[in-house]
């Protein structure tokens, strides 16, 4: 802090979940349920790459953002993301619902 100002710095973070659905989702189904979670991130105002497999019914979200601390950060991540993944949830019958089981976080450095 430099008399009494925050200094924010960039962060470059990572998610990656793993899914399940319930039933069992087509790997078509999982691809345009990601791309749903795009569209939502991208009406946020967030840049996220996302990478996938579908195979695995895993996704990376990645971003920069501008922040005091990493904890700080993480935490706007971890809300984007969750406000993108509960606005794209297909709740059409006979449709799959994606739940995220597993996720690790971690700070990637610049290359």
């Amino acid at each position: 802090m430099l008399e009494g100002r925050l200094i924010v710095r960039q962060h470059r973070i990572a998610i990656q979940m793993t899914f399940e659905s319930n039933p069992h989702g087509t790997d078509e189904q999982f691809e345009e349920f990601l791309d749903a979670v795009q569209q939502q991130l991208d009406d946020l105002d967030r840049e996220v790459q996302i990478a996938a497999s579908l195979a695995r019914r895993t996704a990376e979200f990645a971003t920069t953002l501008e922040a005091a601390t990493f904890e700080e950060a993480v935490n706007t991540l971890l809300v984007d993301v969750r406000t993108a993944l509960h606005a794209a949830e297909c709740h059409t019958g006979n449709w799959p619902q994606y739940v995220a089981t597993d996720r690790n976080l971690q700070e990637l450095q610049d290359v």
